[in-house]
């Protein structure tokens, strides 16, 4: 097979075209602009030469900027709700098998409970009535690992040994009352993250992806649309040679008319933009979520003190009964 010198110097001279095409088009114009800002951005350009863009303009840019900043800033710690431990103690070192499997059982026997007796059961037996534990993969009991589910496992009456818990039946019923308690606020403390997650965070992530990256693909536009427009003015008025003056003046107004265009493309993007994003919406959401978690842990928490200051006055009137009893010399056999 022959070389053909021709095609191939044919095909050479199309490639070379086609880069000196891209570069006169894209790489001069993109590296004049960032010469163009950098002289601004230090001072070197007046003021007077730079091309002011309309208050509509700038106003819905700073509003668009205003919430991405807010959403972004915000995101980096609502973000925190999609990570179960945010609130973990780092210093626990708790045998899940033990604590969480017991913990399950109680929370379900007593849940289950239709007699006091069987109430009683549950409360001083690990063994659930007809009950299992939560399991993760491969029949794995994997229990939360927040703050509250934490003490609700080191709280449960099971911690105390087997006579203590014979001997102090009044201490395993607070101590398992109090732990079922704070479980069903830790359980809620999930059931909020998961609202922020889906009410919150995903909304917001999505505005950022698909409105606000439109308003900052806009605003990028209209800068360089501007830059090239006083570059094109610039050289207009730089122009020393009456022949190529013409040819400048068509680039500095076709520069114009893109320019103009494009602001009021901006404008009309950036206007959707603001109408279409809701952040107040998505806030009232944020709150919303974390509301019903705090009045429900208010809730719970109000109950729980109503039952121990109960307790504690039974315990008190007992231990003044008893008292009463040692001092007068009666005692029970």
């Amino acid at each position: 097979m022959s070389f053909n010198f021709s095609a191939f110097t044919k095909d050479l001279k199309s490639l070379g075209d086609k880069v000196t095409s891209e570069f006169n088009n894209e790489l001069l114009p993109f590296a004049q602009r960032t010469s163009r800002m950098v002289q601004e951005r230090i001072g070197k350009v007046n003021v007077d030469d730079i091309s002011q863009l309309p208050s509509e303009y700038t106003e819905l840019a700073a509003q668009c900027n205003n919430i991405e900043r807010l959403y972004k800033n915000v995101l980096k710690i609502t973000g925190t709700y999609e990570t179960e431990g945010y609130d973990y103690p780092t210093n626990v070192q708790e045998s899940f098998t033990e604590f969480g499997q017991n913990l399950t059982s109680r929370v379900q026997s007593l849940s289950r409970a239709t007699t006091p007796a069987e109430a009683q059961a549950a409360l001083l037996s690990g063994t659930a009535l007809g009950g299992s534990g939560s399991a993760g993969a491969g029949g794995e009991f994997k229990p939360p690992k927040t703050f509250y589910h934490a003490l609700a496992r080191a709280t449960d009456g099971s911690v105390l040994d087997a006579q203590a818990s014979q001997r102090d039946d009044p201490l395993v019923k607070c101590l398992d009352q109090y732990s079922s308690t704070i479980t069903k606020i830790a359980n809620a403390r999930l059931g909020q993250d998961q609202l922020v997650a889906t009410k919150f965070n995903k909304p917001l992530t999505t505005t950022l992806r698909s409105l606000i990256s439109q308003s900052n693909s806009i605003q990028k536009k209209v800068d360089a649309k501007r830059l090239d427009y006083d570059l094109a003015r610039l050289n207009l008025a730089n122009c020393s040679s009456p022949a190529k003056e013409p040819q400048l003046r068509v680039v500095m107004e076709a520069a114009e008319d893109d320019f103009a265009n494009t602001v009021e493309d901006a404008i009309n993007i950036m206007q959707n933009v603001l109408d279409n994003a809701k952040p107040l919406e998505e806030f009232l959401e944020l709150v919303k979520a974390q509301l019903a978690y705090h009045k429900l842990a208010a809730e719970l928490l109000g109950g729980l003190a109503s039952d121990f200051e109960a307790l504690v006055e039974d315990k008190a009137k007992k231990d003044g009964s008893a008292s009463s009893a040692r001092e007068s010399g009666d005692f029970d056999i």
